[in-house]
């Protein structure tokens, strides 16, 4: 973690001036702009600004690795090698993108927070301005860990200019950090209700913070296994309130900028297969992709489509939807053996035909108790709902080791960087390559 911690500072003093347009060369803690960035009020609700911002840049990462690996996407031809490699589900080495990308582009936004966490306490703001910033922290830092954990084994927690060598915590520690973290922002802002100021401030428009917190709260206990949990957050979710990432013209959109707009060796499209294997009439598959032959795919198996929704470079990124909530609550009670709650909240996915808001909708015909006889099929059915509901939200590759499917990767390997860097990196996730799978 080095190499990362080293450039802690350089990216809190970016956020509270311009994540987008920052030399991230300084690197001292005692540079008086960066002690301005940190002690006071404008300097840390900046760095709140930044730390949205420092999320939403990087979220295409652990978003393509997620697809690449799930197939929901694939690589052209002229693509670099190891988007074609994990494409195919061939060896990927760990110092080319697939391993070092999603893993700065976290730990960029964990330490970010970490600064608004260490020094939030320190400063005489509005008392609702403290808890809505250490709100967003604590959230932001778990998200950002929960995309780690999606696509490495193991994870550091403790990162920092103190800690440059962190040990590595095991997935259930890492998890129940995750869990930790998003109580404690649920906590902060039941306490003390954000202000007015931070709301008007800080947060990014269009982002809800008390759903996402508990949407996230149920997303993790769910993976964790905590279905009492899981079902508990959900439940407090407002279905009614999308909580999505804005872009605009001069701010775009990461997925399209990294598949439109950075040429041919970043670009990737939707696999055929996404399309073609939908159920007749699933309305979703239009609202992701359309159906195109002007993209040579790397993997002749794996014919590419078009995108629909990342075309544009204005798209917002929801960081949940509303019917990832009733599909979590459906598969709690069909863990819990209860199908008849189950398919009634999976038919609450299908049936819908439009949507107030900007959302995938089904406009399916209901299941019946007899299309899902068993629990197996009730669960084959819950996740089938999930891939074309959740279609690149960076949560497929979880979903599949979760439900017991198959996987090309198990885990990336830890990034080249990190494990030249930090002793304590284990040796076993350092390999100069991931495995596929046999």
């Amino acid at each position: 973690m080095k190499t990362t911690c080293q450039i802690r500072w350089s990216v809190a003093l970016c956020a509270a001036v311009a994540v987008s347009a920052c030399n991230m060369d300084l690197t001292d803690p005692n540079n008086p702009n960066e002690s301005e960035a940190i002690t006071t009020i404008s300097g840390l609700k900046q760095v709140g600004v930044g730390l949205q911002a420092t999320f939403s840049n990087g979220i295409v990462n652990p978003v393509y690795d997620d697809a690449l690996v799930t197939d929901d996407i694939g690589a052209i031809l002229q693509a670099f090698e190891s988007y074609r490699n994990a494409d195919a589900g061939l060896p990927v080495e760990n110092s080319t993108g697939p391993s070092t990308e999603p893993w700065a582009a976290m730990y960029n936004t964990v330490q970010v927070a970490d600064v608004l966490i260490d020094n939030v306490p320190n400063v005489a703001l509005q008392a609702g301005t403290a808890t809505g910033l250490l709100a967003a922290a604590k959230l932001y830092k778990a998200m950002a860990f929960g995309n780690l954990l999606n696509i490495y084994e193991r994870i550091p927690l403790t990162v920092g200019l103190q800690n440059q060598t962190p040990s590595f915590a095991t997935r259930s520690e890492a998890y129940a950090e995750v869990l930790k973290l998003l109580n404690q922002a649920r906590q902060h802002i039941t306490t003390t209700p954000p202000s007015t100021e931070f709301q008007n401030d800080v947060l990014a428009p269009g982002f809800d913070l008390a759903n996402t917190i508990d949407a996230m709260l149920a997303r993790y206990s769910l993976i964790t296994g905590d279905l009492g949990g899981a079902l508990a957050a959900a439940q407090r979710v407002n279905r009614s309130v999308l909580s999505e990432l804005r872009f605009s013209a001069s701010d775009p959109n990461p997925l399209w900028n990294m598949w439109y707009n950075s040429g041919n060796a970043y670009r990737m499209r939707p696999e055929d297969r996404f399309r073609t294997g939908a159920q007749p009439g699933d309305r979703r598959v239009a609202y992701w992709v359309r159906e195109s032959t002007a993209n040579t795919a790397s993997n002749p198996a794996s014919p590419l489509d078009e995108f629909t929704k990342y075309s544009v470079r204005e798209a917002s990124f929801p960081i949940y939807l509303p019917d990832e909530i009733l599909l979590i609550q459906a598969e709690v009670y069909a863990r819990q053996g209860d199908s008849t709650q189950a398919l009634t909240l999976v038919n609450q996915v299908r049936t819908p035909c439009a949507s107030t808001l900007n959302e995938p909708v089904a406009c399916l015909a209901a299941l019946t108790a007899a299309a899902v006889p068993t629990p197996q099929a009730m669960l084959d059915a819950i996740l089938r709902e999930r891939e074309y509901e959740l279609y690149l939200q960076g949560v497929h590759w979880s979903d599949l080791r979760r439900f017991g499917k198959r996987v090309k990767y198990n885990f990336m390997m830890i990034s080249s960087a990190e494990c030249g860097n930090n002793p304590n990196a284990p040796a076993e996730l350092c390999l100069a390559v991931t495995a596929p799978n046999p």
